[in-house]
């Protein structure tokens, strides 16, 4: 594997590992605590989240497009908590996260571990 891409790769999975952090404990603008659910509430999101894991597995053989398409998910998640709440947001990356896990060992280390 090229050194560009295990850096970026590297950096995409520290930048990705710090969301679910966040996530897990996020915090609403206003300063008071947002609780965020371990079970899946916003099955749509989730659902979406397992469809860009798909798409994300398929574009694993292209570098640059499978770049664009991490940074795509990474402004998603934003945009889900931005408008529709941090619940939502998390759905979202379990869909994406839990999909990757069960079907690409590859990007399961890359991404993920």
């Amino acid at each position: 594997m090229k050194k560009s891409l295990k850096f970026y790769l590297l950096a995409v999975t520290a930048i990705f590992s710090a969301s679910i952090s966040i996530t897990s404990c996020s915090c609403s603008t206003d300063g008071s605590s947002t609780h965020v659910s371990s079970r899946v509430m916003d099955k749509d999101a989730y659902r979406l989240g397992e469809q860009h894991a798909r798409e994300a597995i398929d574009l694993s053989g292209n570098e640059t497009a499978l770049q664009e398409k991490l940074l795509d998910i990474r402004a998603r998640i934003t945009n889900i908590r931005y408008n529709l709440g941090a619940q939502s947001a998390a759905d979202y990356e379990r869909g994406f996260t839990r999909y990757i896990k069960a079907n690409s060992d590859t990007l399961t280390q890359l991404l993920l571990e």
